[in-house]
């Protein structure tokens, strides 16, 4: 893959997590009754969710290019996937008010965190492993 083809789909990420990120904050503060980020001032807490959800989709979707390197195994494919995604999320929660700067709170996080990466990437594994499958047969009845 092309560092041309990595930018782009690290732009192409940006306007997935600003949606998400701003589904996210409208749910909750439907659920709560009041906006759920404001803490200072609404534009700037405005600011900081959607400048987070553009970092966010841009590092997500860039990342998510380390599946494409053939030469690699799936465990150093997951294991760096992991570090890149983890270094940028905890942060980015940390600036966004989505948890406090509380060693508990980080403890907790980088075990939701991990627990939440490793159902997602099983869940993945399985529909694409069933993906092959179905592939696999029909090449052999061609």
């Amino acid at each position: 893959m092309t560092l041309k083809k990595v930018i782009l789909r690290g732009l192409l990420g940006i306007p997935i997590g600003v949606f998400i990120n701003i589904t996210i904050v409208l749910i909750t503060s439907l659920i709560h009754g009041y906006l759920s980020y404001e803490a200072t001032s609404p534009l700037k807490d405005y600011t900081i969710q959607y400048s987070v959800s553009i970092v966010i989709g841009f590092v997500f979707a860039v990342a998510s290019t380390i599946f494409e390197v053939d030469t690699w195994s799936i465990l150093k494919q997951t294991v760096i996937h992991f570090i890149i995604i983890s270094i940028t999320f905890l942060p980015c929660a940390i600036l966004a008010g989505w948890m406090k700067l509380d060693f508990m709170d980080i403890l907790i996080y980088c075990m939701n965190f991990a627990i939440i990466y490793v159902v997602i990437w099983i869940v993945q594994y399985f529909i694409w492993k069933n993906r092959i499958v179905k592939l696999n047969r029909k090449l052999k009845n061609q």
